[in-house]
Order: structure tokens, then sequence, then C-alpha cells
């Protein structure tokens, strides 16, 4: 807003509504409330983000008229090398991602919690409907640009008890996890190997939901505290204070406004989030297998078996992830991640060999639940915990976005070596050939070049707290 009388007379009307907000009481129940509103959105961004992987066999089954319905068929591999080249492509897609979550350090942090939530919905949505390639795309595409965004994560940190912030977030994501069982629950009442359509089913309670509680978090949810007191202290300054504040800011890299560009330079100027971006940028190159987990079951076991997998895996996916909250807080970050990273390979072996071996499908859930519960929970930790933990209040949105994207690129590099290989080795092998040596770097520049964070006051951070 270039007119100063104009926007002085709109930072004073933010700043009256902001000074409401604070000094209106809340309910004794409140933090109960809206950590079950959290949960709920929760649940809905872990269901959209596994639910492409669950449906793929069964969706590039019928988009791609193959009637075998056998993940062997050469005309199967046809596909997965039409689809996934596309979600290699979604992470360049997601470069507008930090803009798009840096407007919640200026704008607030409700109204994009339930733009999120309802984008999950609508991506939902066009896959379930899509009668083409092309739209399917699109619906994966919109899908892929919301999960990673996490604005539920955010609020969860701004919101809950210091002592309990890890806690809080993985109980209510173990919570969200165990409920992705509901896949394979909606798999078992919905898919029929006679009728190649009905996936679409499957999709059709998670859209609603996710609608719904998007819009019910707007109208029922406040405002983050952190953000809120962040904001009034930054309308509240006078001219000649914010330039001087922006004076001493331009030395140190950090400001009280977020925005992509200010949070970039923040993060290569401060080195723990520098190392952090390493360690994060290798550890995504080996999340690519849970993209193609369905894939491998689907070859070892017929469709009735395979939703009995999906049924059991997120019960121990989200156990792992109640788990590691809980010793994320007592043990610290970086211990912690060594164990969800020793987790996630050992368990990702076992899902191999349950597989290959014919151990069945409640030994496969078991072995791929365990896997990717330390695998997730090691990603948020990295991706969302340490990086919030290490940031100044005004641009700890703006860090995350900013720093998820640029992680979220090494992503690239599993997806690459997978796509091109998946030609010659099995799929189940190239699982551990890529996934051992990457995760190995990242815990070693994890635990030499990283700062513990447990136990930092999130109002206190300054650009030189882990200087």
């Amino acid at each position: 807003m270039k007119n100063p009388e104009k926007r002085a007379a709109a930072e004073l009307r933010e700043l009256s509504r902001l000074e409401k907000e604070y000094s209106r009481p809340k309910g004794a129940h409140y933090l109960l409330f809206v950590m079950l509103v959290l949960t709920v959105i929760y649940v809905v961004d872990e269901i959209t983000s596994n639910m492409n992987a669950a449906m793929q066999p069964y969706v590039l089954f019928d988009l791609f008229h193959i009637s075998s319905r056998s993940v062997s068929d050469s005309t199967y591999t046809g596909a997965i090398n039409t689809v996934a080249p596309w979600q290699v492509a979604s992470n360049l897609f997601l470069i507008i991602t930090p803009f798009y979550k840096a407007l919640s350090d200026k704008y607030g942090r409700r109204l994009f919690l339930m733009i999120n939530t309802v984008g999950m919905g609508v991506g939902m949505l066009i896959v379930m409907t899509s009668q083409s390639v092309v739209q399917y795309i699109l619906g994966m595409l919109a899908m892929m640009f919301f999960t990673p965004n996490d604005m539920q994560v955010l609020y969860i940190m701004e919101t809950a008890p210091k002592a309990k912030r890890a806690t809080y977030s993985f109980v209510a994501k173990g919570i969200a996890l165990i409920s992705v069982s509901l896949i394979g629950v909606l798999s078992r009442a919905f898919l029929r190997e006679d009728a190649p359509g009905s996936w679409r089913m499957v999709y059709l309670i998670p859209v609603i939901v996710a609608i719904v509680i998007g819009l019910v978090s707007f109208l029922l949810v406040r405002e983050t505290p952190v953000f809120v007191e962040q904001r009034r202290a930054w309308l509240s300054l006078s001219e000649d204070e914010r330039r001087a504040r922006a004076a001493a800011e331009a030395k140190s890299g950090a400001s009280e406004e977020g925005g992509v560009f200010r949070a970039l330079k923040f993060i290569f100027k401060t080195p723990q989030l520098r190392w952090i971006l390493i360690a994060g940028f290798l550890f995504f190159a080996t999340t690519f297998y849970t993209s193609y987990y369905a894939t491998v079951l689907e070859g070892a076991m017929s469709t009735e078996l395979v939703a009995v997998a999906l049924i059991v895996y997120p019960f121990f996916n989200g156990l792992v992830t109640i788990a590691s909250g809980f010793f994320s807080d007592k043990l610290g970050r970086k211990k912690v991640c060594v164990l969800l990273g020793s987790l996630a390979l050992v368990g990702l072996a076992l899902f191999v060999l349950a597989c290959r071996l014919g151990w069945g499908p409640v030994a496969a859930g078991i072995a791929y639940g365990c896997s990717i519960g330390g695998l997730w929970s090691m990603s948020d930790t990295i991706i969302l915990t340490m990086p919030a933990e290490s940031s100044p209040s005004g641009m700890r949105s703006s860090v995350m976005g900013t720093i998820s994207v640029m992680i979220g690129a090494g992503m690239f590099i599993g997806q690459i070596l997978f796509i091109v290989l998946q030609n010659f080795v099995s799929m189940d092998l190239l699982f551990l050939f890529i996934c051992v040596p990457f995760m190995a770097l990242s815990l070693l520049v994890l635990l030499t070049k990283v700062k513990e964070t447990r136990d930092v006051d999130l109002d206190s951070i300054t650009a030189d707290t882990y200087r």
C-alpha cells in the first residue's frame, strides 16, 4: 500500500482488532477445543498425503485401461513413467510455497489454516472426479501443493505450552497417522476388482471432512497468541522506531516482518539453519519410497490383502510418531533423529523381506508402518520443529516455508534415481540401495554441525541465538 495515510489507517484498524483479540479471554477448555480441531485437520492432512500413494495402482489401472490389473504389466511400468515425472516436477511447482506461506506472517495463521485445509479437500475432489490422466495429474499437484505447508503444526507450536510443544505436535500427528487406516477401511468397503472406477468412492468421505473442518476452523479457532503478540508489537512502533529496528536487523539478517527473500538471507547467514538445510536436503532423498509402497504390495499379494496392510500400517506409524514426540522432549531433537532414522531403515528392510518372502499383509504393514513412522517423524523434526526453534517469531513462518521447499528439493535426487533405475532393477531393492547412504550422510551432518533446540524459548529467539 503506497499511500502512507491509507497504510496508517489500515494498520490502525488491524492494531485495534488485534488489541481486542489479545484482551479477549479464552474459555477454560479452549486449548482442548483447538487441539481437537487441529488434530482433525492433521487427520485430513495425513489422509491427503497418503491417499494418492495408496490408490495409485487402482487409479492407473483405471485411467490407463490396464485390463490385466497387474503391476508387472509393461503398460503399468509405462504408466509409472508417465505419472512419476510429474511428481518430480511438482517440486518445481512448490517454489511458490514459501511465498504463499510467508503471507501468514502478515495476515495471520487462521486464514491460511482454512485455505490450506479446504485446498486439500478440493485437490482430492479433482482426483476423485478425474476422467483423464491430465485431470488426475492436476488434482495430484493441488494435493501436493497444500500438504507440505503444515499450517496446523505451526498453530500447535504457537499455541501449546513451551515445555510440551513437541509432545502436543507428535500426539496430534500420531492420532492423525492412525486415522490413515481409514483408507484401508474405505478400500475394503468400496474397492472391487471387477469395477475399475470403484477407487473414486474411497475419496468421498475425506473430501467432505476436509472442506467442512476447514470452514469450521476459520469460524471457531482464534489466532495464535504468538502471532498476535508479535504483530501487535510491530504495529505499535512509530515510523522512526521501525526504521531504527530495520537498520539493526539489516546487520543481523533477521526481521520482524517475514518474507521469502528475507528468510533466504537469514537462512544462509545463520549457520544453524544452513546446516539444518543441508541435513534435511540429504534426508529428503530417502522419502521417495513412500510414493510406491502400494505398488510393491500389489505385486506381492492380492488386492484384498493389500487392503489389510493399509489398515495395519497406520497404527504402527502413529504409535512410533506419538512415542517420538515424548522422546524428542526428553532426549532432544538430535538424539531422537538418530533413533528415528535407524528405525526407518530397519523397518524398510523388513518390509522388503516381508513382501519378498511372503510373510503376509500384517507383517508387511507393521514393518512399513514403523519405517514411515521413523521417516516422517524425523522429517517433522528437521523440516518443522528445528527450523521453528531456530527462527525469530516475526520470520518463523517465512523461514519454515522457505526451508521446507529447499529441503524438499532433495527429493529430486531420490526420485530421479528411482525413475531411471526402476526400469532395470526391482522396485523394492531400489528402496534400500538409495535410502541407506543418504540417510547416513544426513545423520552425520545433523550430529556434527547442528545445535540442540529442545529448550529454546520461541519468544526470545534472535539472529544471534545460534551463532
